[in-house]
């Protein structure tokens, strides 16, 4: 019989049990047919944001008017949350200013919010044109003046005058020996040259004009202060409580002595650029009360700094409140 080859009995190793041994064990093979899922959907987000800084271009009023709707939206739904704390640590400040409004006189406010401010006045003007630009704060707005004694009045370019239930209530209030209460949808970016409601400058000039935390938000702190003094009668005032950026020239120095005034100037600068989409167009930074200085037209600026370090809004918001009367 004839004798069978002899056969090599060490097999040779296949390319696939060479490769198992090359790999850590602890390491699960990948799937041949596994879908690149992290790559499309980046591709996607390119994708998005390509078309919509292509639509940006296009059609940027319908854009910047859509994204102002949604910022005002979220704006609203933060200040009902902060209103609250925000007028315990301004209330104090504001309340002795506030007492300066004469009963009978006209005064404009900028950007009333809620119209929290409306209960610190001892007399009552003859006429209070509020000029609020959210009108997601209308409603609560035309409540808050109708409870300190006002009749409520929409401008035209209201917003809320489209609504039945508060041109109903606008009618009645007409008919009610109150002083005026009239709500406009708008603001003074435009500066003195510029385009300001049509009833604002209708019914100039005023005795006052007042804010509380409006400039921060503003388009242009300038032509807002331009404006305000063009509004004001011959010895009219303005009269604010504003947040600005940390300085070392501020007058007074509270309980904020220790705090590190660079450091946290810089922090505002920072957070501002950040933040403003979400906080309402709101910057840390302002200069306020060195630009109202530097005007011209102002037969006085007398204002006193409330810096203190007992919270984070408190460091990132140092107060500056006080007057500027118009020569």
């Amino acid at each position: 019989m004839a004798k069978q080859p002899p056969t090599d009995q060490k097999a040779k190793p296949s390319s696939a049990s060479s490769s198992a041994r090359g790999r850590n064990p602890a390491t699960p093979a990948r799937a041949a047919d596994s879908y690149p899922w992290r790559r499309v959907l980046f591709g996607c987000l390119v994708v998005l944001v390509c078309w919509g800084i292509g639509i940006q271009r296009e059609y940027p009023e319908a854009v910047n008017t859509r994204l102002k709707v949604a910022q005002d939206w979220v704006f609203s739904r933060l200040w009902t949350q902060l209103s609250a704390h925000s007028n315990a640590r301004i209330h104090p400040l504001r309340k002795p200013l506030w007492a300066q409004v004469r009963g009978g006189s006209s005064v404009l406010e900028l950007g009333p919010g809620y119209g929290d401010a409306l209960a610190q006045l001892t007399a009552a003007p003859a006429r209070y044109v509020a000029l609020e630009p959210n009108p997601y704060l209308h409603p609560k707005l035309a409540e808050n003046a109708r409870a300190n004694g006002f009749a409520v009045q929409y401008d035209n370019e209201a917003r809320e005058e489209k609504q039945s239930k508060n041109r109903d209530h606008a009618k009645e209030d007409t008919k009610k020996e109150m002083p005026a209460f009239v709500i406009v949808n708008g603001t003074l970016d435009g500066g003195a040259q510029g385009m300001i409601p049509k009833y604002v400058t209708d019914h100039a000039p005023y005795d006052y004009v007042v804010t509380s935390l409006v400039l921060c938000s503003v388009d242009s702190v300038q032509a807002n202060l331009d404006a305000i003094q063009a509004l004001l009668k011959p010895g009219g005032k303005y009269i604010f409580v504003e947040h600005v950026r940390h300085s070392h020239a501020h007058k007074q120095q509270q309980p904020g002595d220790g705090l590190d005034v660079a450091k946290w100037a810089r922090i505002q600068s920072l957070v501002s650029r950040v933040a403003w989409p979400f906080t309402g167009n709101c910057h840390f930074d302002r200069n306020t009360g060195d630009m109202l200085k530097a005007m011209g037209g102002w037969s006085s600026v007398d204002y006193k700094t409330s810096v203190k370090a007992d919270s984070l809004e408190a460091k990132m918001t140092p107060l500056i409140y006080g007057t500027a009367t118009k020569k």
